[in-house]
Formats: structure tokens, C-alpha cells, sequence
């Protein structure tokens, strides 16, 4: 499991990370709880684009000291503390309110800078989704070019711009519409197929020049 998670194994050891004051993202998961496993590719990937907030996941039934301190009672659940306190919780698998939830715990990366786009785009959940619902109805019926945002330099805006006319509809995504790596780009994926849009896709985790474009 990737990005910057810890797994804690006792009581005091993720008390001394709550008490530090720092933002604190907790998730209680369950090796047989599928729903853990899929929660926790988003949470790893939420840990590397909020590097400022600490990100700890607790086996629920192996530290029964631990999840009864935070009122666990079904998998996966996480608890959100900050300045030593317990801010907000949330129960089960929801992709959307737990970006949203850990980009108001987390706040930005870096005092006065935004979070990341992915970030940015999974914390706005379902208004994002709409939008992408809508542009998916309007994509047959419009025959406007999209244009890359200016400010780019040569090479990478041609690159990009070659990209987005390769197909009516491009994604650009982490991971595959096969195999995608975030909450986010899941539920893109199936808004788009819902809709029976043909759309390309590219994935940002493979190329760091287009992911900060």
C-alpha cells in the first residue's frame, strides 16, 4: 500500500502523533473488508498530495484499544484530528466526502498554495461530477477545438495540445479507465461510460510534466 502511510500497532503511539498538533488522518480497515482495500488506494494517494498531514492506518480488530478510543464500530472508518483533537469522522466507502474531508483537515500543501489538481478535483466530489455529466451530453454536439491554457512553454503545450485533439473526449487521469489509481478518477470513468462516451485517457502518474501542467 502506497504513499507516505504509517500502520501504528498501540494506543500510545498514535496518541503521540495526535498530540503533536499536526492535521491527522486515521484509517480503521480489515484485511477480509474489500471495501478497506479500496478506500486505501485513495487514502495513500490523498497522503502524497497533503504531505503536510499525517496519515496512519489501524488494522480495527488487531488494536481493539485503539478502535474503541475512536467509537469504531464497522470498516472502513476514519477519524480526522487536529491541534490534539478529534475534528470530524467518517464511516464507510465514500470516496468523495473522504477527500473532502481530508482537504479541510489538511488545508493546502504549503501555506498560501493550493492543493494539488487532483486534489482539488477529488475534494470537489460530486459538483465535479455534474459538470462532467453535462460536458459527456454536450460532447456530440459540439464541434469547438479545445485549446490548451496559454503560459505553457513550446514543446509541453504542443505535446499536451496533440493529446487532447487525439480524442473527442481525453481524460487525463491517475492511473487507467482499466485500472484507476484515485477515488476521483473512478467515478469519471463511470460517468463517461454511463453517458457512452468514447474518450481517450492519460495517465499523469507516468508523465510529472504533464501532471503539473
Amino acid at each position: 500500500m502506497g504513499g507516505s502511510v504509517r500502520d501504528v500497532k498501540s494506543k500510545g503511539e498514535v496518541d503521540e502523533v495526535v498530540a503533536s498538533g499536526s492535521p491527522v488522518i486515521l484509517h480503521f480497515w480489515a484485511s477480509w473488508c474489500e471495501a478497506s482495500k479500496h478506500m486505501d488506494q485513495l487514502f495513500s494517494h490523498l497522503s502524497t498530495d497533503f504531505p503536510n498531514a499525517r496519515f496512519l492506518r489501524v488494522e480495527a480488530e488487531e488494536q481493539p484499544e485503539i478502535s474503541e478510543a475512536y467509537s469504531v464500530s464497522a470498516v472502513p472508518f476514519f477519524a480526522f484530528c487536529k491541534d490534539g483533537k478529534t475534528f470530524d469522522t467518517l464511516e464507510g466507502a465514500d470516496p468523495s466526502s473522504l477527500a473532502n474531508k481530508v482537504a479541510k483537515v489538511a488545508g493546502s500543501i504549503n501555506p498560501g498554495e493550493s492543493a494539488s489538481p487532483a486534489s482539488l478535483g477529488m475534494a470537489a466530489g460530486a459538483s465535479v461530477l455534474e459538470t462532467v455529466k453535462e460536458l459527456a451530453k454536450d460532447n456530440d454536439s459540439s464541434k469547438e477545438k479545445n485549446q490548451v491554457q496559454p503560459g505553457l512553454s513550446g514543446p509541453l503545450k504542443k505535446r499536451i495540445q496533440q493529446l487532447v485533439d487525439s480524442n473527442p473526449v481525453m481524460l487525463f487521469m491517475k492511473g487507467t479507465p482499466e485500472e484507476p489509481k484515485c477515488g476521483f478518477s473512478t467515478k469519471v470513468v463511470v460517468v463517461l461510460n454511463e453517458e457512452r462516451v468514447k474518450f481517450g485517457s492519460f495517465d499523469v502518474l507516468s508523465d510529472s510534466e504533464v501532471r503539473e501542467a
